[in-house]
């Protein structure tokens, strides 16, 4: 029977049924079914067939290469190490790789200024994150620094005074009360002389030789970078030219696969070893390639797990190479976080903040002249751990300082919050040689619960060739995730830092303030970008798309200003502050007595209030000073929109090109409209007189 249909809200039309468009609805429905059941179908068959590596071995091994000093700086790959060659392919070199970029030409170490590179220690100052002033957004507390050779001065006088007292228990003090501009007692550990007088190449020669349980001159302590590294070259020459006068040496660890699991050739080791790249950074660089054993779920997938083993190794083994002594403090933290130089040098140069990270201090004590035994030994000492293995012994206030960075996405004009700093990384901690040997300490940050005071006979633990005297760093189970072993777990030196805005003000963890950049994703090509998150221990919301859907998404997100994962929410637009001259550089003043009038007023002066934006909104010195090479870390439409300069540049002039024999026309289309004005006029000169900054 033939049925009408009435259409509503009129009841004098009607129409007959429209059997062929229901059908074709039907089929257009069942049609987009099976293309997504397709689509899911060849991007799996590509994801582990089609996409599969080519897994032929070529075996990468360094000669020694040892510096002045001693340090063997190729230590991890002696022995050689298997990788796969680039894109399968064994014979292939590295400039030969689809997803090379060439370094910048004349590529070489910032150079800073005296008043960065020696500050008047007496007279500097250092800025902390303080949350009673608008969670953090607000004005900073100011801690006053001084020379080390003071502070042991000014140790000696109040041990002499509090011989018998408790101290000043640093784990149980208000937090504000940490910066409250008095003495605040740290013991170095080091009763020694001044060692002024003797040449670097002796006095590091005999540290790197000396015995653990001696303590070194601290006024002469060394800075170390552990870095996690994957494929970013534009990234390391960067961070390499950034900090090479800064840092004593750099361990940079590569693994034989992406996090995700893919597996990868070792390119930094084999651009280290094989070609001149880095040749003018090689006296400080230390590779560790590792090969990935870890393959379990922690619940949030497979890939944390290979990164917190990663990170643990990383510090052990970074520690060993160096020749780690007692004062020496190292940073840990991903390429792409940035601590800024200015904050680095004064923290590596002068004393005055150790008691935020370590509390009371204190030295080990030597195994040759006093009754001092080692509880990694001597069982009978019953030292106990918690439930991660961590042994309870009081050695420092925090795990680690975190350096509050401001988290830019894709480049220097987009950041996640344009109020405050929202990434606790890197982080920084000082080596401690009493936990190296399991030596108990005498001081404490916090009243003991069980206090041993057994006597014990004498006995050099260091003559002993079984023990292991960076056994206290070490974490006696590294086969998986589930921290069933005992010792030092590196990864929670970050896990210190890696909470939330408002929960690290909750926990009232210790942060420079305005001190550093995460320069997330600042890569020059989407190529290069869809290579970089394939490695991410959070890739999983992109592994299952295509490529070329993946490479669409993220370029969507990029112009967006979206972050890289989860939502689609724009982030903060930023804007660019540089110095006013580019033969000069920033205008700092870091005077102590001059941070105390800013809070005071609470930098409501107009100079004031540049200088605090200025704080706020600079960039790292080596990309300032090279905005050729990276204009797209200050114009994101560079590598997509505008080109690059080696997209410019003939491949075979990549080598030898100067920018100075450019067109003046080609110049202007390689700089980013913000490079003008008296900087631009600067820089120009600057280029064609062949001067370094």
């Amino acid at each position: 029977m033939k049925q009408d249909y009435h259409l509503i809200g009129n009841s004098e039309v009607v129409r007959g049924p429209k059997k062929f468009k229901r059908r074709f609805t039907r089929q257009k429905r069942r049609l987009l079914f099976y293309s997504i059941i397709l689509i899911i179908f060849f991007s799996l068959l590509y994801l582990f067939f089609i996409n599969a590596p080519n897994y032929d071995l070529i075996l990468i091994k360094g000669q020694s290469r040892k510096d002045k000093y001693g340090v063997e700086l190729n230590k991890y790959v002696l022995d050689g190490v298997y990788s796969i060659g680039y894109e399968g392919n064994i014979n292939k070199k590295i400039d030969e790789w689809n997803l090379y970029a060439p370094p910048c030409p004349n590529l070489h170490p910032v150079h800073y200024p005296e008043s960065i590179s020696n500050p008047v220690c007496e007279e500097s100052s250092l800025q902390f994150v303080n949350y009673n002033n608008n969670g953090g957004r607000g004005l900073p507390y100011s801690i006053k620094l001084d020379s080390i050779s003071n502070q042991l001065k000014n140790w000696k006088s109040w041990e002499k005074k509090n011989k018998d007292s408790e101290g000043p228990l640093y784990k149980e003090q208000k937090f504000e009360n940490l910066f409250n501009g008095e003495y605040h007692p740290y013991d170095y550990g080091y009763d020694d002389s001044d060692t002024s007088k003797i040449d670097d190449e002796e006095y590091y020669k005999s540290v790197v030789n000396s015995r653990m349980d001696k303590v070194p001159d601290p006024r002469r302590r060394r800075l170390f970078s552990f870095i996690l590294f994957n494929t970013e070259f534009n990234i390391l020459d960067a961070y390499l030219s950034e900090y090479y006068e800064i840092f004593d040496y750099f361990v940079i660890y590569e693994c034989n696969t992406t996090f995700s699991g893919i597996p990868k050739p070792y390119y930094f080791t084999r651009a280290l070893l094989e070609t001149n790249r880095y040749d003018r950074f090689k006296d400080k660089l230390i590779p560790l390639p590792l090969e990935n054993i870890i393959d379990e779920d922690n619940g949030r997938g497979k890939a944390f797990p290979k990164e917190h083993i990663a990170r643990r190794l990383l510090i052990e083994k970074g520690l060993r190479a160096v020749h780690a002594r007692h004062g020496d403090i190292y940073i840990h933290g991903d390429l792409d976080e940035f601590p800024k130089a200015h904050v680095l040098y004064r923290m590596k140069k002068c004393g005055g903040w150790e008691y935020l990270q370590m509390g009371i201090g204190g030295g080990p004590k030597s195994f040759k002249d006093t009754n001092v035994k080692s509880y990694l030994v001597d069982k009978t000492m019953d030292v106990k751990v918690d439930e991660l293995g961590n042994y309870l012994v009081d050695y420092d206030r925090e795990v680690s300082l975190g350096f509050l960075s401001w988290f830019h996405e894709y480049s220097f004009e987009v950041v996640r919050d344009h109020t405050i700093g929202t990434f606790a990384h890197p982080d920084v901690a000082i080596f401690d040689a009493r936990r190296s040997l399991g030596q108990l300490n005498e001081r404490y940050n916090k009243r003991p619960e069980n206090e041993d005071k057994t006597k014990r006979e004498n006995y050099d633990m260091l003559l002993d060739p079984d023990f292991d005297p960076y056994q206290g760093y070490t974490y006696t189970d590294n086969t998986n995730d589930r921290r069933t072993g005992k010792g030092y777990l590196g990864e929670e030196m970050r896990n210190n830092t890696l909470l939330s805005v408002e929960d690290l003000n909750l926990k009232q963890k210790t942060l420079f303030w305005s001190s550093g950049w995460h320069l997330s994703t600042f890569l020059p090509t989407l190529d290069l970008i869809y290579n970089k998150i394939s490695s991410y221990s959070h890739f999983d919301c992109y592994v299952y798309f295509p490529k070329f859907l993946s490479k669409m998404l993220l370029k969507y997100r990029i112009n967006r200003h979206a972050y890289i994962f989860g939502s689609f929410k724009p982030l903060d637009d930023n804007y660019i502050i540089l110095p006013k001259s580019y033969k000069k550089g920033y205008d700092y003043n870091f005077s102590y007595l001059h941070w105390k009038e800013l809070i005071q007023n609470n930098a409501t002066d107009t100079e004031f209030k540049n200088e605090i934006d200025m704080l706020i909104h600079e960039i790292p010195s080596h990309i300032w000073q090279n905005p050729i090479c990276y204009s797209y870390m200050i114009d994101r439409n560079f590598g997509f929109d505008k080109k690059v300069w080696w997209e410019v540049v003939q491949k075979d002039k990549w080598s030898s090109i100067q920018f100075k024999d450019l067109d003046s026309s080609i110049i202007d289309s390689l700089l980013p409209q913000s490079i003008n004005g008296t900087f631009k006029k600067e820089f120009i000169e600057t280029l064609k007189s062949d001067e370094n900054i």
